[in-house]
């Protein structure tokens, strides 16, 4: 009998040591994302400025962001397709300070241009996620 318990423990003796996966609730912050791009995806350049983050707004005027998003926007088209391909999580960025932060990167199609890769950092205050960067590859 002993024996037999012996056996039993050294069986589950990994199972009690593996490393248990965590379950992360993404739903928001992708939820954030594509609600802004949706924003721009319409061509509302100054609203997608607004609904951005206090240091996004601080670092570019809305006048910039307008200017510049018509600029590439328009010479790429439509969006046919988008799909996100990847997150990462941040605690820390260059000259920003602590706190929660996430890229996320979609795999877009426009009508003048397949596979874009987009990416959208967002800063997450008072439980909201909010855009502080937005790059089209």
């Amino acid at each position: 009998m002993k024996v037999i318990f012996a056996i039993l423990c050294l069986l589950t003796t990994p199972f009690a040591l593996a490393k248990t996966t965590e379950i992360v609730d993404v739903s928001k912050e992708i939820s954030a994302a594509t609600s802004w791009l949706e924003i721009v995806d319409s061509a509302n350049y100054a609203k997608s400025w607004h609904q951005a983050d206090p240091y996004f707004q601080a670092n570019v005027t809305t006048q910039l962001w307008v200017s510049k998003l018509t600029e590439v926007r328009r010479s790429l088209g439509a969006v046919k397709s988008r799909e996100g391909v990847n997150r990462q999580t941040f605690t820390s960025l260059p000259e920003l300070p602590s706190g929660e932060y996430v890229m996320l990167q979609f795999q877009t199609d426009f009508e003048n241009r397949k596979e874009s890769l987009e990416s959208i950092t967002m800063k997450k205050s008072a439980e909201q996620w909010q855009v502080i960067g937005y790059f089209i590859q």
